[in-house]
């Protein structure tokens, strides 16, 4: 192991930067899989809120769940990466993580675990409309921390991950005072089940193509994965890749959308999918890489950029 001398790392006091790594700061492709969602359920509440909502209510909300994101997402990886010590000591590209390495003991990795839990939570009460987004942000957070158990006893753990990961959509219409379950029609309800579950397909084909870069040292160390079970990489992102985009166009008929969306929102998905089934390959790990930094950006970016031109054209 080497200190970092350049990034956003090297710029912290050395006894910082272990808790730092367990935060995944340096490595945004991660925080753009647990933000998206809750971009997709901002920009979804708007485009079938009644009245119109301001711009600025959006982006103040939009950067509060930033926030909650950041912490959360550090919680989940520290405590991951507590339960996964002696798993990573046994893959590459895992055995220098902090707790693997002996930099932050176990105990020490429990106390900044509880640490961020309590912060991440104190931005949620800062949230428009709090006390409904609490009842979101507790169970998302305790679904997302038993995630590394999973992996001891499926071959899902990508499931138990992904469906809280998902959730934010709801946690982000409540955040905008919609409970688009109860406060609409059924066929709103029904678009917003199908968009979540749509959303918590693609977070399954990240993390699956993410996981694909560790599958042989995962079979050797134990470890249970979709990767490790579905090895035929284009395979598995076709089938999810076409459930996904389907219930996106379902949603949006659901919704009643306009042209607009299916255009950018669901043509711009499967075009992604296509290009991501073709070109992930296990023999290529840089490859697998590249689409876990920028497949939340691509996929996530035009899912918003649909629903927005929804809510602009209101």
């Amino acid at each position: 192991y080497e200190a970092p001398q350049n990034g956003v790392l090297s710029l912290l006091p050395k006894s910082w930067v272990p808790y730092a790594e367990l935060m995944r700061i340096e490595k945004p492709g991660g925080l753009y899989g647990f933000y998206f969602p809750y971009l997709i359920g901002l920009s979804y509440a708007a485009s079938i809120a009644d009245p119109v909502i301001s711009p600025g209510h959006l982006l103040s909300t939009a950067g509060l769940l930033l926030m909650w994101n950041v912490i959360l997402r550090g919680a989940v990886c520290t405590i991951n990466d507590n339960f996964d010590r002696e798993y990573d000591r046994k893959v590459a590209r895992c055995r220098l993580r902090p707790i693997a390495r002996g930099a932050v003991t176990p105990v020490q990795g429990h106390i900044w675990y509880t640490a961020q839990a309590i912060v991440g939570l104190g931005f949620v009460s800062f949230l428009p409309h709090s006390t409904e987004c609490m009842y979101h942000a507790v169970p998302i957070m305790l679904l997302l921390s038993i995630y590394p158990l999973a992996k001891r006893v499926t071959d899902f753990p990508q499931v138990v991950l992904c469906v809280p990961l998902a959730w934010g959509i709801l946690m982000s219409c409540s955040a905008l005072g919609i409970d688009p379950f109860t406060a609409q029609s059924n066929a709103i309800a029904a678009a917003s089940a199908c968009l979540m579950s749509s959303n918590a397909l693609w977070l399954i084909m990240l993390d699956y193509v993410n996981a694909c870069q560790d599958s042989l040292d995962d079979v050797k160390a134990g470890v249970r994965s979709m990767a490790v079970r579905y090895q035929n990489t284009e395979a598995f992102i076709s089938v999810l890749g076409t459930a996904q985009v389907s219930l996106m166009v379902a949603a949006g008929y659901l919704a009643g959308m306009t042209p607009i969306y299916y255009v950018i929102a669901c043509g711009g998905n499967a075009a992604m999918l296509v290009a991501m089934a073709r070109t992930v390959t296990r023999a290529r790990p840089d490859i697998c890489a590249w689409w876990f930094l920028r497949g939340s950006i691509l996929v996530g970016g035009t899912t918003v950029l649909g629903l927005l031109g929804e809510y602009m054209m209101k």
